[in-house]
């Protein structure tokens, strides 16, 4: 192994006790300790591969198994094939400086300036004028079922996109890719903004993306009760549009709290795990939990090995492991005695306008569009399930984010 290897542009992110190096052009990051992103940086600079493993040896006192480590780093993509040893760097796109510069006005100083302003205006206006504050009565804006399910439903669809936009824009800011996706968490749908990016700049700059999307959230709902005070009138403040405006506020307003259910990986739980230096908390405590279930059952074989977790997850883990069972458990105790409660109140609704209503009545077509839209939402969650279990299937030991690319201590056992 006599001839250098060529690599792609790397970022090395000093990230205690390790190194998080990675490929921004294709997000594929792994942790590596501090000795191995040191070998990395001497194979970058044009050493041999036989000659990185002398250095290794000369620098740290061990022996290197060195094809181990550039295999690796060819499973990671690190290593440019001979045919691509030619093209120079990675061309950036206008449509990625466009995107840039959209993200340092949305988080600019005068853009700042307007949010407070807004904000500020919506709280004196909820303050002074009572009807505007969104409660759980302003959900119910009409007598038709099937009104109040698409209008919502529909509604909802700008703020959501503005959620996940915000949290694009606080990326692309920092010069990240980034891309949209739908998944669940439970029986929620929820739509996600993949920054794996994010692994190559500081913890500390990490945090604003990762706000982002509640940042959007407060915004938001600020602008929907500012637009709900225009549509006052004396006789009716709460007439439509107004209170269909207030619904939606209403329902930003759960959307925000949501983010606090940490436990199912919404935005603040990656703000606390980027505060505690985790890497991937969640699938490292419910690989604990497993573990702690079979061995109840005495069965080892089925037990993971603790040590290929990252330490900082397998340290926070056991303090972690219950909260994330105690927030599955209050979910599910909240969808047995709280949804289905009110599910089947809407059900006794809709069966009763089926089978005591007028026939291709109002309110007949009414329930049947409700019941159709209820179905089809469960549909999608089950669609959604069938597809990440089979995407999981087909992921390889390649994956380009950190959780699903290489552990810390497999990385580390190839430079012993």
């Amino acid at each position: 192994m006599d001839k250098t290897v060529q690599l792609y542009p790397l970022t090395f992110v000093p990230d205690k006790p390790d190194v998080v190096v990675g490929r921004v052009d294709i997000d594929s990051f792994a942790v590596f300790p501090e000795d191995g992103a040191e070998l990395l940086k001497r194979l970058q600079e044009g050493l041999s591969p036989d000659e990185a493993a002398r250095w290794y040896e000369q620098q740290y006192g061990e022996t290197l198994d060195i094809a181990d480590f550039l295999e690796t780093l060819h499973d990671l993509q690190f290593i440019r094939e001979k045919e691509e040893v030619s093209k120079a760097g990675i061309t950036r796109q206008l449509s990625d400086r466009i995107w840039e510069c959209a993200g340092r006005a949305a988080f600019s100083f005068p853009a700042w300036v307007i949010y407070s302003c807004l904000f500020g205006y919506a709280i004196f206006l909820i303050i002074r004028f009572p009807f505007l504050r969104p409660l759980p009565s302003t959900v119910f804006f009409s007598p038709y079922y099937t009104v109040i399910e698409l209008g919502l439903f529909f509604g909802q669809f700008p703020g959501l996109f503005l959620h996940e936009l915000y949290h694009m824009l606080a990326g692309k800011r920092l010069g990240l890719r980034s891309r949209l996706g739908v998944g669940h968490r439970l029986y929620f749908i929820v739509f996600e903004t993949h920054l794996t990016g994010l692994w190559s700049v500081p913890r500390k700059k990490r945090y604003l993306p990762y706000l982002a999307g509640m940042i959007c959230d407060v915004i938001w709902c600020s602008l929907l009760i500012v637009l709900a005070s225009l549509t006052y009138t004396p006789t009716n403040p709460y007439s439509f549009p107004g209170a269909f405006l207030l619904a939606l506020a209403f329902s930003t307003i759960l959307r925000f709290i949501w983010q606090f259910y940490f436990y199912l990986q919404t935005d603040v739980y990656y703000v606390i795990t980027n505060a505690l230096h985790c890497v991937d908390l969640q699938q490292t405590t419910r690989a604990l939990l497993r573990n702690i279930f079979f061995r109840l059952l005495r069965r080892p074989e089925k037990q993971q090995n603790p040590e290929e977790w990252h330490p900082n997850d397998r340290r926070i883990a056991p303090w972690y492991a219950p909260l994330l069972f105690t927030g599955y458990a209050i979910n599910i105790c909240v969808f047995l005695f709280a949804l289905i409660p009110i599910a089947i109140r809407y059900l006794g609704g809709v069966a009763a306008r089926l089978f005591l209503g007028t026939a291709l009545g109002k309110d007949f077509i009414d329930a049947c569009i409700f019941l159709g839209l209820n179905f089809l939402q469960l549909l999608i969650i089950l669609v959604i399930i069938i597809r990440n279990h089979r995407a999981k299937r087909r992921r390889t030991a390649t994956a380009r984010w950190i959780p699903e690319t290489a552990s810390h201590e497999e990385i580390k056992a190839s430079t012993e």
